[in-house]
């Protein structure tokens, strides 16, 4: 019995031979992961002389993923798959990480469907080829490699066995070291510092594990209540003056805008935001925080519309996608409605992509109008909507009630991907020259073009408030910086994570002294200026921006209003439940028409995103104008009804349906 022991702890030139490339190969593995990260292996080469304990802990990690095939029969099989999965998403996060500026987090996966409808704009044909037949490639050798090993022997050496074992109890002391010396630490304000800091492998499971929704130290009744006494007190401190006009209040969020002419490097023949930059001379112009670069633009959203620091949840996370698939939640909407506004958002773009459809109900909106409800708009050379199409839209949002209006209006014009050979491509107004390569010279002269439609556009919201009669408030705030190719360097002087916001109005605002902000406070400076009450949420960073406890009771309040009890807000401060209309006006079907061949549909409000269901079936349609819509003759029609559908035929609203007979349809 003692020499069967023994010989199961015997070490075996297999056992060593098994243990070997295991460690060869989880090494390959954190180099190729680090230097897919970081871009240059020169910068794995200083992690590994100037970190060592991350490179460490990376290392540990990874051995600890593949540790299995100590137990398993197929080894080669297992190690093949989980080094594959390893370096695929370590790949995708490469490629992520160029046309966005943020490497692959967890909170991703369910940005799938949404990431999946703009893949166009930035996957190629070989692109597509290539990976076909990569993955040709893999499933062919884990067919080989499985049916060559099914007679291999499981375990090898119980030594192998501790070796794991010590490694799994090495592994959370020597990270917690890294930790307590300030070599590793969650940077939650910039994941892509983050993970730099703490490793690509590390960091990629960590953005899962945060996940986990946890009660931040501290959280009581007693803590909330004591942050809401302190808040009640200043408000009665509070002598600003509240506007009895009630000014409109349009919020602008400019797609992936700045001030291009900040690149040193670079010249344009015209000013690309004339515009905006008249504005910034008149009102000072401001920077924000974001809590992205390169894309992400819901992110920047939401703390904008919610008064919320995104900091505090997942890495990565699309709140939309979450949090708001099923709660009702204060925002700029619900304080403003409460002072007897109407709310209205605007985007061009489609209405049930990053769900807000669902999101904007969620968040109190009245009504919501997408791409879909609009007519009469202009795709520029990467298919992205013009901007200009929102200042009719805007309009008639702000003349559609006789109360005063909130309007949020989403730009789409300046995304990316900005084509890098659009100097021999396009032949654009603004001319760009200087000492850049030609690629980023490329980039900048079609990202310039864009944001100059951006800009026009910037320029008819600013003469639309000034003819109005109605005092009138304008926040222009961009969502992050573009997806360039010079943000991705390093040594890069301007900051990736910062981006412009800046004031207009039609009548004379008191002259607060504003300092660069955080997206999340752009809000509270608004209602600030405008005079009108704040909100929940707003009072908190109004009153208690310069406490020393900010960050800890934001922390605590945060939790409380997402995940907690709510115990800061008061009864009638609640979320309540909210209908929002999909377009400003009703999609309607009064009658149809009808020749030997066709059915003509007679309405109201028709749109190009306008389908006919016939008996519950989608017919092909033609869209001729706001009236009419077409289809060709069909048999036994029961029920007819118009849908406007957003991606992937998703519902968003639809007319009334009408009942029709056989005599109906016969010809006039």
């Amino acid at each position: 019995m003692h020499k069967s022991l023994k010989d199961k702890f015997k070490v075996t030139k297999e056992s060593i031979i098994e243990v070997i490339l295991w460690l060869i190969g989880g090494l390959f593995l954190l180099i190729t992961t680090e230097f897919l990260l970081r871009g240059k292996i020169k910068y794995v080469k200083l992690l590994f002389l100037n970190k060592s304990g991350v490179f460490l802990v990376n290392y540990l990690l990874i051995l600890l993923l593949t540790s299995f095939i100590f137990i398993l029969k197929r080894k080669k099989t297992f190690y093949f798959i989980i080094s594959v999965i390893i370096l695929a998403v370590s790949v995708i996060s490469k490629y992520l990480f160029n046309v966005r500026g943020v490497p692959f987090t967890f909170s991703d996966i369910y940005s799938i469907s949404d990431g999946l409808e703009i893949a166009s704009n930035y996957v190629t044909l070989p692109m597509i080829i290539g990976v076909l037949v990569f993955f040709t490639f893999i499933i062919l050798i884990t067919i080989f490699l499985f049916k060559k090993e099914k007679d291999n022997k499981r375990i090898t050496s119980l030594s192998n066995i501790i070796l794991i074992l010590i490694i799994i109890i090495s592994f959370p002391l020597i990270t917690k070291s890294q930790y307590d010396n300030g070599k590793m630490g969650y940077m939650r304000w910039d994941i892509t510092a983050s993970y730099k800091k703490n490793g690509y492998v590390y960091s990629t499971i960590e953005s899962a594990v945060k996940y986990i929704r946890v009660k931040p130290k501290g959280y009581s009744k007693a803590a909330i209540d004591k942050i809401r006494e302190k808040v009640d007190e200043k408000a009665q401190e509070d002598s600003r003056r509240i506007n009895k006009n009630k000014p409109n209040m349009i919020f602008v969020q400019l797609e992936a805008f700045m001030d291009p002419t900040l690149i040193k490097e670079i010249k344009f023949s015209k000013d690309p935001i004339p515009n905006f930059r008249k504005i910034c001379e008149k009102s000072k112009g401001y920077l924000a925080d974001v809590p992205t670069t390169g894309g992400g633009t819901v992110r920047t959203e939401y703390e904008v519309m919610t008064g919320n620091n995104i900091d505090y949840l997942t890495p990565g996370e699309i709140p939309y996608n979450t949090i708001l698939k099923g709660k009702y939640y204060n925002s700029v909407a619900t304080t403003l409605k409460e002072q007897g506004y109407s709310a209205h958002a605007i985007h061009n773009f489609q209405g049930n992509f990053y769900t807000r459809n669902n999101a904007y109900e969620k968040l109190g909106f009245d009504t919501f109008t997408s791409i879909e409800y609009m007519n009469e708009y202009e795709k520029n050379e990467r298919g992205w909507v013009k901007d200009t199409v929102l200042t009719k839209y805007i309009k008639k949002a702000l003349e559609s009630t006789e109360s005063r209006d909130l309007v949020y209006a989403i730009s789409v014009q300046g995304h990316s991907a900005y084509p890098e050979d659009s100097l021999e491509k396009y032949d654009f107004d603004i001319k760009v020259s200087g000492n850049l390569d030609e690629k980023d010279k490329g980039q900048l002269y079609y990202y310039a073009n864009q944001i100059k439609g951006t800009d026009d556009f910037v320029g008819d919201i600013m003469e639309m408030v000034d003819e109005s009669e109605e005092d009138t408030l304008v926040v222009f705030y961009s969502d992050h910086m573009p997806a360039l190719n010079l943000f991705l360097d390093e040594s890069f002087y301007l900051d990736s994570y910062q981006a412009p916001f800046v004031f207009y109005s039609n009548f004379d605002m008191e002259n607060f002294k504003f300092d660069n902000t955080e997206a999340y406070n752009i809000s509270t400076l608004a209602m600030q200026l405008a005079g009108v009450e704040y909100g929940p949420i707003e009072k908190f960073h109004a009153y208690l921006g310069n406490d020393k406890n900010y960050d800890k009771y934001e922390e605590l309040l945060e939790y409380d209003l997402l995940f907690g009890k709510n115990y800061y807000l008061k009864n009638n401060e609640k979320a309540k439940e909210n209908k929002m209309q999909m377009g400003l006006d009703d999609v309607v079907v009064s009658h149809i028409e009808n020749d030997k061949n066709h059915i003509f549909i007679k309405g109201l409000n028709f749109t190009e995103n306008s389908s006919v269901y016939i008996n519950k079936q989608k017919i092909d349609t033609t869209f001729i104008d706001e009236s009419t819509l077409k289809i060709k003759m069909i048999e036994d029609v029961n029920t007819l009804v118009v849908k406007q559908l957003g991606r992937n035929d998703g519902l968003l609203g639809q007319s009334n349906e009408i009942s029709i007979n056989d005599s109906i349809l016969s010809k006039k």
